[in-house]
């Protein structure tokens, strides 16, 4: 395996990770995967800078719901020490305390970077791939 495809299969693994983290709520194994000055983007908010701000985001959602998704790795690239990794994803988030489940279809855009020898997440950006009520 040359170094190339070693890298596309560490950011491929980063990826089953990350879906891995939001399956099990696990907020600090998602932190993990986060470079040390990360940028996330969510769609319909504002963004969010540096783990210690992302950390209150994700409490609040495995707080609150339970979550299910299917994901589609859709392209992997790699040049240097920055790559990148894009993927669309189907979510069911379940309220724990009861009502109805939100359904949700979009896309996230993971720009990764090595940091000390692994592939970790330096920016993340989603979108819905539907149009926002009253638009």
């Amino acid at each position: 395996m040359n170094r190339n495809s070693e890298d596309i299969a560490a950011i491929r693994k980063l990826a089953e990770d990350w879906r891995a983290g939001w399956l099990t709520g696990d907020v600090d194994a998602l932190l993990a995967l986060f470079t040390d000055d990360p940028v996330v983007m969510p769609w319909g908010q504002p963004v969010v800078r540096g783990k210690e701000a992302i950390r209150p985001l994700y409490k609040m959602v495995f707080k609150d719901y339970a979550i299910r998704s299917e994901t589609t790795l859709a392209e992997v690239e790699v040049s240097g020490d920055l790559g990148y990794f894009w993927a669309g994803y189907k979510l069911r988030a379940t309220p724990k305390a009861g009502g109805e489940a939100i359904e949700e279809e979009g896309k996230s855009l993971f720009i990764v970077r090595r940091e000390r020898g692994s592939w970790k997440i330096a920016r993340l950006m989603d979108n819905s791939d539907h149009v926002p009520e009253g638009s």
